[in-house]
């Protein structure tokens, strides 16, 4: 070999250094890939811009959102001022809106999306990016008819109020679920709801859905967070990172004393220590 010449496997040593760069970049980046589709995106004109999720749920902000409006099939929770989300998610509760009206001729009850730029919020540790919504539940009176929410309702595992007084509206409350998972542009991530009344919509959904596969899909995206208390007031939609939203994480961001190596690395049960 000549003097100074670089080695024969040079090139293999080349391509595995790159490789090592990618997989250590794909480790540095937790996204995943979207199951909401772009075919939304707002162009009036060609003078707006599309909306961008950017960062996690709670750590995270939005750009160029769009405002959720109130009007025939729509109505704010009273007190709640955070009605802008992602094209996605906004197109998702104005769909389901419709289907819901014209099916009961009710108005979805919606509670807080995001912030105009999204970011922190009172009340929420998430709702920064927008790609979260809250939505009242349908309830019935003592005589079972429909109330028009003016705040969210607590129902326990009876279903029922602590006082008796409302009811959860299972049949209403499953159309509305149907309705989120059954939109063709944008599936939900997640709808966070108790396990109680997880359990009372998929009973319900078994006996009167029309498609098992529904019913199979419920299952896996109605749930209760953890680490928080109970969503036994209202459903907790979220979406995926929209297609197109690079700085959009999926998940959410752990507090940093939950990712200290030492805390990772501890084993799940430790023995006492001798004295």
């Amino acid at each position: 070999m000549r003097h100074g010449a670089p080695p024969r496997n040079a090139g293999s040593l080349r391509l595995l250094a790159v490789a090592l760069c990618l997989s250590v970049t794909a480790l540095a980046d937790p996204r995943r890939p979207s199951t909401s589709l772009r075919a939304g995106r707002r162009a009036v004109g060609g003078a707006l811009a599309p909306s961008a999720s950017q960062g996690f749920p709670n750590h995270g902000s939005l750009v160029h959102g769009r405002r959720l409006e109130e009007g025939p099939t729509v109505r704010y929770l009273p007190g709640r001022t955070l009605h802008w989300g992602t094209e996605e998610l906004v197109g998702l509760l104005e769909r389901a809106a419709r289907t819901l009206h014209q099916r009961y001729r009710v108005r979805l009850t919606v509670g807080d999306l995001s912030a105009r730029n999204g970011g922190p919020v009172a009340r929420h540790r998430s709702h920064q990016s927008g790609r979260d919504a809250d939505l009242a539940f349908f309830a019935r009176d003592r005589r079972g008819q429909p109330v028009t929410p003016q705040d969210y309702a607590v129902f326990t595992a009876t279903g029922r109020t602590a006082d008796g007084r409302l009811e959860f509206d299972t049949a209403r409350n499953w159309a509305m679920v149907e309705a989120l998972l059954s939109d063709r542009q944008v599936r939900p991530e997640r709808i966070f709801v108790s396990g109680a009344l997880r359990g009372r919509l998929l009973a319900y959904g078994r006996a009167h859905a029309s498609r098992g596969s529904l019913v199979t899909l419920a299952s896996s995206v109605l749930a209760q967070p953890a680490r928080v208390s109970p969503h036994d007031n209202h459903f907790h939609v979220r979406i995926p990172c929209p297609s197109g939203d690079a700085a959009c994480r999926w998940g959410v961001q752990l507090p940093r004393r939950l990712l200290h190596p030492r805390r990772l690395l501890r084993p799940a049960h430790r023995h006492p220590r001798r004295r």
